[in-house]
C-alpha cells in the first residue's frame, strides 16, 4: 500500500511539475492566451498596426487573374515575413492595418536598379494636366509586387497604409533625368529635366500607382467605405533636420544642399529641380485627384518633435492646405492633406514624452489627424524599452477616440515585428537593442516585456 501511495504521489508531483513548466513556458504570439494588440486598443484608436516586409523576388503568378492570384517564389531573391503562414496568422490576430517596409516605394515599383535602366523602358505618350505631352514607361516593372501584397493583406483580413508616393530617397535618379538616363557626378544629377516635365512625370506616377490599386479593388470587391489601402503617405521626409525659419526644405539647408539622396545628410532631387515646395503641393493635388475621397492623405516625417523641424512641418502643412485649385484630369482640384504622420523613431531619454506631446498638439491644432506611423525605441535594455512603451502609450491614448478635440490620433503603427529583424539593430554598431514587441526564437515569435507593458498601459 505504501508503495502504491508513493507511486501515486510521485506521479502527481510529476504532473504538477510538468503543468508548472508548461504554464511558465513563453507562449507564441498566436496563442489564445496572448491578448491582441488591436483588440486591446480598438476603443482608443481606429487602427493599430505593425510594419512587415514581403520581399522582392522572382514571382510566378499561380492563377489566371493577376489581381487575385497567389504569387509563388521562384528564381532570384528571398521572400520575407509576409510570405509565410505563421507571420500572416500572427498579424491577423494583432493588427487591422499593415505597412510594408519597402515594397510600395518608387525604387521597388520601378525596379530600375542601375542608372540608365529607365531608358530601357518601352515608352508611350502621356499628356499631363499641365498640357505637357511626355514619354513615359508603358508600365511599372514591378506591378505584380503590388498585387501580391494586396492579396496578402486581403488574405489576412487587414487594410494597409500605402508607403510612399513621393520621396527623395529610394527613387531612381533616372526618374528625374532627361531621357530617363541619369548622369551623376559627385552625387549631383547633371541632366535633370525641367519643372514642367517633372510635374508631368509626377502626375503620371501617382496616377499609375493609384490606378493599380483601383483596378485591384474592383476585382476583389473592395470600394467606398472598404478600401484595401485606406491611407497613403503622399510625401515623405521633405523637411530638413537643420531647418531654419527661411531654409527648411530638404535640399535648401547647409547640411542638405547639393547632396545626393544617398549621402548623409541626404539631399533631394525634387528640390534640385523645383527649388521650393511646389512638388509637395503638386503631390497632394495629384493624390486628391486620383485617390478615392475616403482615402486619407498623409505627410510623413521623422524628428518631427525637434523645434525648428516641427515648425518646418507646420509650414509645409499650411502651404498644402492653402494650395490653389488647378486642373487635374479635367477637374478643378485643390491639394488635400488629412494627416500628419509622426514616424516616432524615438530614444529612451530623447525626446521626453512632454516634448513629443507638445509637437503632437501643434499638428492637431492645424486641423489634421495624427498617425503614429513608425514607432520604435532605441533601447539598449529590455527593461528600458518596456518603460518607454508604458510612458508613450499612456500618453498617446489620451489623444485617441476619447480626446475632446476635433482631430485625434486615429492610427498607431509599430515599425516591425521582432527585435532581431528591426532596422535599428544593424545600425547600432554591434550593440543589441530592444525596439519592438516580440522576440524571435527558432523562426517563431514570442511577446516580450515591451508587449506586456504596452498591453498593461491601456486604461
Amino acid at each position: 500500500m505504501k508503495k502504491l501511495l508513493k507511486s501515486v504521489l510521485a506521479a502527481a508531483l510529476f504532473t504538477m511539475a510538468m503543468n508548472a513548466t508548461l504554464f511558465a513556458a513563453p507562449k507564441q504570439w498566436t496563442h489564445k492566451s496572448v491578448p491582441s494588440i488591436y483588440e486591446t486598443y480598438k476603443d482608443k484608436f481606429d487602427y493599430v498596426g505593425l510594419a512587415a516586409s514581403y520581399g522582392n523576388f522572382g514571382m510566378v503568378q499561380a492563377g489566371e487573374n493577376k489581381y487575385t492570384a497567389y504569387y509563388v517564389h521562384q528564381g532570384w531573391g528571398n521572400p520575407q515575413e509576409l510570405y509565410f503562414d505563421e507571420v500572416r496568422e500572427g498579424l491577423k490576430k494583432h493588427i487591422n492595418t499593415l505597412t510594408t517596409g519597402n515594397e510600395l516605394k518608387p525604387q521597388f515599383l520601378f525596379a530600375w536598379w542601375k542608372n540608365g535602366d529607365g531608358a530601357r523602358s518601352k515608352f508611350v505618350d502621356f499628356t499631363a494636366s499641365n498640357g505637357k505631352t511626355i514619354k513615359v514607361p508603358e508600365k511599372l516593372n514591378n506591378e505584380n509586387l503590388v498585387y501580391a501584397i494586396l492579396n496578402c493583406a486581403k488574405d489576412m483580413g487587414v487594410q494597409m497604409r500605402g508607403h510612399v508616393l513621393t520621396w527623395h530617397s529610394q527613387t531612381p535618379d533616372d526618374f528625374f533625368a532627361e531621357n530617363y538616363k541619369a548622369t551623376v557626378e559627385k552625387g549631383i544629377l547633371q541632366n535633370p529635366v525641367d519643372k514642367e516635365t517633372m510635374t508631368a512625370r509626377h502626375e503620371w506616377y501617382i496616377k499609375t500607382v493609384l490606378g493599380y490599386v483601383d483596378e485591384w479593388e474592383k476585382a476583389n470587391g473592395y470600394g467606398e467605405g472598404n478600401r484595401i489601402i485606406w491611407a497613403w503617405d503622399v510625401v515623405n521626409e521633405a523637411c530638413a533636420d537643420d531647418a531654419t525659419d527661411t531654409e527648411w526644405l530638404r535640399g535648401s539647408t547647409p547640411q542638405t544642399k547639393d547632396k545626393s539622396p544617398t549621402a548623409y545628410p541626404q539631399g533631394s532631387r525634387w528640390y534640385q529641380i523645383y527649388g521650393d515646395d511646389e512638388f509637395i503641393v503638386n503631390a497632394f493635388r495629384f493624390a486628391n485627384a486620383y485617390a478615392p475621397s475616403d482615402v486619407k492623405l498623409c505627410y510623413n516625417d521623422y524628428n518631427e518633435y525637434m523645434g525648428k523641424k516641427t515648425n518646418a512641418i507646420c509650414k509645409l502643412i499650411k502651404n498644402v492646405q492653402n494650395g490653389a485649385a488647378k486642373n487635374v484630369n479635367g477637374k478643378s482640384v485643390k491639394p488635400r492633406i488629412d494627416v500628419m504622420g509622426m514616424q516616432s523613431h524615438v530614444g529612451i531619454s530623447f525626446p521626453s514624452t512632454s516634448a513629443y506631446e507638445a509637437a503632437l498638439k501643434k499638428f492637431l491644432e492645424l486641423g489634421v489627424d495624427i498617425h503614429v506611423t513608425e514607432l520604435d525605441f532605441s533601447a539598449t535594455s529590455q527593461e528600458a524599452a518596456a518603460k518607454a512603451y508604458t510612458k508613450y502609450f499612456q500618453m498617446l491614448q489620451k489623444y485617441g477616440k476619447d480626446y475632446e478635440g476635433k482631430n485625434k490620433i486615429t492610427c498607431v503603427t509599430i515599425w516591425g515585428i521582432c527585435n532581431e529583424d528591426s532596422w535599428i539593430n544593424p545600425n547600432s554598431k554591434g550593440q543589441k537593442t530592444y525596439p519592438l514587441l516580440f522576440t524571435k526564437k527558432n523562426n517563431s515569435y514570442f511577446p516580450n516585456e515591451s508587449f506586456t507593458a504596452l498591453i498593461d498601459a491601456h486604461n
